[in-house]
């Protein structure tokens, strides 16, 4: 091994003790949420300068680093972010450590911070499951997120409602009654609304605000509740004969 070769291998090693962890230091506010089988790819370019062949990519991940990858084409410097990622947050931060001993490395980047939500869990309530038809305007069905699921500052579950009746799907939802709350978890309905068994049900997915979200099908929630509304008889008179 030659002298500049290995003062390049000693380079790199100092530059990876000192260097690397300052860039776990950085921000922890999610740059971007993850959730179901979604995937990312994180690409980084570097300010004033691109990557040529034999240069090391460095990636730190969760303050951990990562083995250096020689650079040879546009794709070695992605870090692809996989479906499998735990539920929680995530950081990461690039350098580049050029092939060129006469060229410095570059200072760890800003931390991309990738928060992974867990799979999404509702619940779908009413006070009870049968009603005649004339206590039906007070009837609440609610949907809630599952008490068990933990969710970050920030992020919620937002409902979409659907029905049934007699087993066919209801197109005008607003003949059985209207939904409200702050993220649609309630739905309430009508007053008189025609006798039969109804399924109510809750789509929860989730809201991250003006945030970037990458979802995917898997990352949705639903429950239902079944209602029954049964005749109420009419009030009886009475007739009275000798």
């Amino acid at each position: 091994m030659t002298k500049k070769s290995t003062k390049h291998h000693l380079r790199i090693f100092v530059f990876l003790m000192f260097l690397l962890p300052l860039g776990a230091l950085a921000q922890t506010t999610p740059n971007v949420y993850l959730c179901g089988t979604g995937t990312l790819k994180l690409t980084p370019t570097f300010t004033g300068y691109t990557p040529v062949a034999n240069d090391k990519i460095v990636w730190t991940v969760d303050g951990t680093v990562q083995a250096p990858v020689s650079y040879a084409t546009a794709t070695d410097a992605i870090f692809n972010v996989p479906a499998t990622l735990a539920t929680g947050t995530h950081t990461y931060s690039v350098q580049v450590v050029p092939a060129d001993i006469n060229l410095c490395p570059s200072d760890a980047s800003d931390n991309t911070v990738v928060e992974k939500l867990p799979p999404p869990a509702i619940a779908v309530n009413a006070p009870g499951s049968v009603y005649c038809t004339d206590q039906t305007a007070s009837t609440v069905i609610t949907a809630s997120k599952d008490p068990a699921l933990t969710l970050p500052t920030g992020v919620s579950l937002v409902y979409t409602w659907a029905a049934t009746k007699a087993g066919v799907a209801v197109t005008d939802l607003t003949t059985l009654g209207a939904q409200s709350g702050t993220n649609n978890e309630l739905f309430t309905l009508k007053a008189g609304v025609t006798p039969d068994a109804y399924v109510f049900t809750a789509e929860g997915k989730y809201s991250v605000g003006t945030a970037v979200i990458v979802p995917s099908t898997s990352c949705t929630a639903t429950a239902s509740k079944a209602i029954t509304v049964t005749v109420k008889p009419g009030k009886a008179t009475i007739a009275v004969a000798p």
